[in-house]
């Protein structure tokens, strides 16, 4: 019972991120904190160090290197994925619980929006932020804009767009359940509707792979990294030549991409950040383009560049390749991917271990099984294959 409790916590900290604070720009998570109330994920940390301690130090001692924060965030995304692990084995996770409540909150923001507009924003993130921690309420935004002729809103996410890619990877991880039910899709499915951004695409991608997944995953997930970032290079160098059609959200996601190719060579080998880009290469018209975004985020850049923009390029391969060498397989890599292209593969923010999660699933089922065989406690989780 203490056991649920703790994990009922951490979900409800993990998917209602304004529920945590932020003391001089930085956002406190509660849910790195909370997991280590449970003895139990002690024991689980210790008794699967050999399967994971290796990878986590090289990750955390290249990031170390030019990044300090950045070993930081690595660290507690490891431990988010493995209390995600954990509760997952132990048949204890409220994630998908937690995601319903979102969703029914989100529901009533969509309502509001067109019975009483004024009571909508009063519902949003922003307030509700700072109507919980006054001076500490954590960066949140607002955007119940119209898409496509309907609002989006934010359920419990600090914005719509963050929402949306909570919905998007919590929804692939209920996928890889047991025996997904068809009134928890539906909800998942209005929450997708309600809380629409270009990040609800990694959706209709999935699904658009999905019928070629067995080839994927016969694939190495090194050469489906390398294959993604060369395509989405592709992409971008071509939307810059065009000045990314004087779009903030394509130029925010994609000109990192372009920008590994203007840059000069000691600022992809050291690292470069906002305010040096700002200041050194303002003469790019995508630069100043996403010059209001950089200053605001205090980020470069979305996606596989921001992280060389971080760490540098040698950092970077490493944690990169960490990644790619520990992932299960193509399929999973790419999804990974694509979920974490609108921020970096180092935030903290709970879709993103979320994405980890995904990317490991297919070991970690296997592994999980053979514990689960050892000690008897448990019913195993769904085999990977039969998704």
């Amino acid at each position: 019972m203490y056991s649920r409790l703790i994990s009922a916590l951490f979900y409800m900290f993990f998917t209602c991120v304004i529920l945590n604070p932020q003391v001089n720009g930085t956002t406190l998570y509660f849910y790195l904190v909370i997991p280590f109330l449970d003895p139990g994920f002690a024991r689980f940390l210790s008794g699967t160090a050999r399967r994971w301690a290796g990878p986590l130090l090289i990750a955390m001692a290249a990031s170390a290197l030019t990044s300090p924060s950045g070993a930081a965030r690595v660290l507690s995304i490891a431990i988010c994925i493995g209390y995600l692990m954990y509760t997952t084995e132990r048949r204890i996770s409220y994630l998908h619980p937690w995601m319903v409540i979102n969703v029914l909150f989100a529901i009533v923001q969509f309502a509001m929006y067109y019975i009483d507009h004024d009571f909508a924003m009063l519902l949003g993130p922003t307030n509700l932020s700072q109507l919980i921690w006054g001076d500490y309420a954590t960066s949140t935004y607002t955007n119940f804009f119209e898409v496509f002729y309907f609002a989006r809103v934010s359920g419990f996410s600090r914005e719509a767009g963050f929402f949306s890619s909570l919905l998007v990877a919590s929804f692939v991880m209920y996928l890889f359940s047991d025996s997904p039910n068809k009134k928890i899709i539906a909800i998942y499915l209005i929450g997708l509707f309600i809380s629409f951004s270009k990040s609800s695409m990694v959706l209709f991608l999935f699904a658009a792979l999905y019928p070629v997944r067995d080839k994927l995953r016969s694939l190495h997930p090194l050469t489906i990294l390398i294959a993604y970032y060369v395509l989405v290079s592709a992409i971008s160098l071509y939307l810059a030549s065009n000045d990314f059609f004087d779009s903030e959200t394509f130029g925010h996601r994609l000109a990192g991409y372009a920008f590994m190719f203007d840059a000069r060579l000691e600022d992809i080998v050291t690292g470069v950040t906002a305010h040096d880009m700002i200041a050194h290469y303002k003469y790019l018209p995508y630069i100043r383009l996403i010059q209001g975004d950089m200053e605001a985020s205090g980020v470069p850049f979305a996606g596989l560049p921001a992280t060389v923009a971080e760490m540098g390029i040698f950092s970077s391969l490493i944690l990169l390749g960490v990644i790619a060498f520990t992932a299960s397989d193509g399929f999973v890599m790419l999804i990974f991917l694509l979920v974490s292209a609108t921020v970096s593969v180092t935030t903290v923010t709970s879709f993103i271990p979320l994405a980890y999660l995904i990317c490991y699933w297919p070991r970690f089922v296997a592994y999980s099984a053979d514990r689960v065989a050892l000690s008897q406690q448990f019913q195993p989780l769904p085999r990977y294959g039969k998704t």
